[in-house]
């Protein structure tokens, strides 16, 4: 019961701080005595740091103290491992940024990229922090079960347990996640909106969705919820009589698909996401048409969330719809048909969303504050 009225007492202060301890009181409707009690423990160990009293009630006689969250308690590292780059973010515990990075990894075996990990936390600047160093996130393109990467399709991570080195070595907890279902968390805990359902699209080199059922990551039995980039889809030729020869959704309609296809059609290799927005800008034929056939086919695969989980929102994260938000306007006509279709709309922030939710998942592990609901700042 202790343990559990100091968890309600550290989630008031971290959602509504500053705060008094009578407001505390009311809020949790606990004994006011005992929350004194527990926010003074947190005072002595800077879990809370007290603001003095609250110059602005207007109450005759001794004014309340408020409380806050020392969000310098600590801080966390977040990583993000791509094809292409290793991006880091470094975060106090309510989410604010201390210091980011990206670097190219091209070929480099998992191995190698660990080291630029450790090269990364090691050569950061001395935060003003109590305590240093309080956990560890890793977002992957891939399925993640147990801690472990099944498959991905960028980086062989079998061969090396970057989990378990990362903790030997800083003595911390080290959370490995998919990076939808990051970027899900993200949507949830940096909004006060109170947000139960939710679905994020993630569409970038892979495509993947992360999903939240009644405030909590839905991974399925295997890790495996979300895996819509592995959903088959019909192509031109196929007899649709071997599923295995089918197309899958990701081979042709990740981002990465999506430019491969136009270098094709106009026969340059070096054709890439900013042309492409040109050309759709500038109404070329042929790259109006191929986003049409991408918002077809999206248009179906978000039917089929909406059918399968009913979620209240759907979140998009992908650079070629931030770019072209027609896109979202053109699934949404699609869907019309529906006759109820939850808000489609962009995360709120393409850039950071994957990093952010893992600093989320990071923050609640250092804390000890798993499944319960934390807003952070952004």
């Amino acid at each position: 019961m202790r343990n559990r009225n100091e968890k309600s007492v550290l989630q008031a202060i971290i959602n509504s701080g500053p705060i008094s301890r009578n407001d505390i009181s009311k809020k949790l409707g606990l004994n006011k005595m005992s929350v004194s009690e527990i926010v003074g423990t947190f005072i002595d160990k800077q879990i809370v740091k007290s603001l003095g009293e609250d110059q602005t009630t207007l109450t005759s006689g001794r004014k309340p103290e408020l409380v806050e969250f020392n969000s310098s308690f600590g801080y966390v590292v977040n990583f993000s491992v791509s094809g292409k780059t290793l991006e880091m973010l470094a975060t106090k515990l309510d989410g604010r940024t201390l210091e980011r990075s990206i670097q190219n990894i091209g070929d480099q075996s998992i191995d190698k990229v660990y080291t630029m990990m450790k090269d990364s936390i090691d050569t950061m600047p001395k935060f003003d922090a109590t305590n240093g160093l309080l956990a560890i996130s890793i977002a992957v393109f891939g399925t993640v079960y147990n801690g472990e990467v099944i498959n991905s399709p960028f980086i062989d991570f079998s061969s090396f347990d970057i989990v378990s080195k990362l903790k030997d070595l800083y003595s911390v907890p080290v959370i490995l996640e998919n990076e939808a279902n990051l970027s899900a968390i993200f949507e949830q805990d940096f909004s006060k909106q109170e947000l139960q359902n939710i679905i994020s699209i993630s569409i970038h080199e892979g495509v993947g969705a992360g999903i939240i059922l009644n405030t909590q990551l839905y991974t399925g039995n295997y890790g495996q919820a979300g895996e819509i980039g592995r959903i088959v889809i019909q192509s031109p030729g196929n007899d649709g009589k071997n599923l295995k020869k089918l197309a899958s959704f990701e081979s042709e309609w990740s981002q990465k698909a999506i430019i491969k296809k136009a270098q094709e059609i106009f026969e340059d290799k070096n054709y890439d996401l900013k042309q492409l927005v040109i050309d759709y800008n500038e109404q070329n034929p042929k790259i109006i048409s191929l986003i049409d056939d991408f918002c077809y086919q999206l248009a179906i695969v978000t039917a089929d969330l909406i059918a399968a989980f009913d979620p209240q929102m759907i979140f998009f994260n992908s650079p070629l719809i931030e770019e072209i938000p027609e896109i979202l306007k053109k699934i949404q006509m699609k869907l019309s048909f529906m006759p109820l279709i939850p808000p489609i709309v962009m995360s709120k922030d393409t850039n950071s969303a994957t990093l952010l939710g893992g600093a989320s998942v990071a923050i609640h592990t250092a804390l000890n504050m798993d499944g319960i609901r934390l807003i952070f700042h952004h």
